[in-house]
């Protein structure tokens, strides 16, 4: 067992992909028109998707004229404070203007964002931040029972972002579904290409070995399924995708050697495999109880289609931001003044044309 999250009870074990069935989601794909420039969502995203609102009124953006920045960041339960038993106003606050110090230092054009309570609190970080996105979407994950999921997939971007979906495994029908699901969105390049952003984040590994992995080797088996579709679909000759989020699994580490988790992005590029445990490392040993203290892995993991490793656009090396994240006390909780942001440190890529 490696407990990097909190998410304890987030959901059950699968059986292999070919023993469940997916169903539509709650509500049918629907036409939201034009936002000004900013926005456009498409009918049509295909079965299981939901068109997204904006998480807040969207501002001007400017389009990718070039390089640009996309990051990922597991902001350990963020929460916007309000009615939540351990995190009032003040620590989500306080938490908040920690994070948002991170990534400002970062500054990623396109942050996608794990464990965010809802819009508030993404609206709360993007408040702390010394230049605020112009745009935000978060999803609004549902397991089977129907209570809201506090961990729900984010992103704030200063270009526009196209056909923003979610897929909630939630609507899954089975004996079993995975956890959460995953946020979707397109970046128009220059020359008529297109960036598709998969944002995720898969089971913990909390409980048994063997069904948290099964579980999240579903849900990455749906997401290749929908890359594959998109690829296949209009456009797909122009497409470059990139997967990004807490994936809760690091291949390079003894630990997961053997845990397929990730098998069917087998012929992607995986951006960290085969690089150092000190340069990969995204979850770091935090010290202070022995029964909780576990080795460090990269969790927070980008994969990439292979035509994002050629000409005309290609992806740069991850880099961590190695700050946020107190090793010393793993008693230190966010925004509590003790150091301590997250659980996990954010990796960024460049894409450049």
């Amino acid at each position: 067992m490696r407990p990097h999250d909190s998410d304890r009870a987030d959901g059950v074990a699968l059986a292999p992909a070919r023993w469940h069935r997916v169903r539509l989601m709650r509500s049918p794909a629907m036409v939201l028109g034009i936002l000004g420039s900013i926005l456009v969502l498409e009918a049509g995203a295909g079965p299981g998707h939901e068109p997204l609102p904006p998480a807040f009124p969207p501002a001007e953006t400017a389009s990718v004229t070039g390089a640009f920045r996309v990051a990922t960041y597991n902001i350990e339960n963020f929460a916007d404070g309000v009615d939540d038993r351990d995190r009032p106003p003040p620590q989500a606050l306080a938490q908040a203007k920690d994070a948002a110090a991170i990534v400002d230092r970062l500054a990623p054009d396109v942050i996608v964002l794990q464990e965010i309570e809802n819009a508030a609190a993404l609206a709360l970080l993007n408040g702390a931040l010394a230049r605020p996105y112009p745009v935000g979407f978060i999803t609004d994950f549902r397991p089977p029972s129907g209570r809201v999921g506090p961990h729900n997939v984010a992103v704030l971007s200063r270009v526009p972002l196209r056909d923003v979906v979610e897929r909630d495994f939630g609507a899954m029908e089975g004996d079993v579904v995975p956890t959460r699901g995953f946020l979707r969105f397109g970046i128009d390049l220059p020359g008529g290409r297109r960036l598709l952003v998969m944002a995720t984040h898969l089971k913990s590994n909390y409980g048994q070995s063997s069904r948290n992995q099964a579980q999240r080797r579903i849900a990455i088996e749906a997401m290749r399924a929908d890359a594959d579709a998109a690829l296949a679909g209009p456009g797909g000759p122009d497409l470059e995708i990139l997967v990004a989020g807490d994936m809760n699994t690091d291949p390079d580490s003894p630990e997961f050697a053997k845990d397929p988790t990730l098998d069917a992005f087998r012929d992607w590029v995986d951006l960290w495999r085969g690089r150092p445990l000190g340069e990969r490392g995204t979850c770091p040993t935090r010290l202070g109880d022995p029964s909780r203290e576990f080795p460090p892995a990269a969790f927070d993991r980008i994969l990439v289609s292979p035509a994002l490793t050629n000409r005309p656009w290609t992806v740069t090396a991850p880099r961590r931001l190695a700050e946020g994240v107190n090793t010393k006390d793993i008693f230190a909780i966010p925004g509590t003044g003790r150091g301590h942001v997250s659980d996990h440190y954010p990796v960024a890529v460049e894409i450049v044309p």
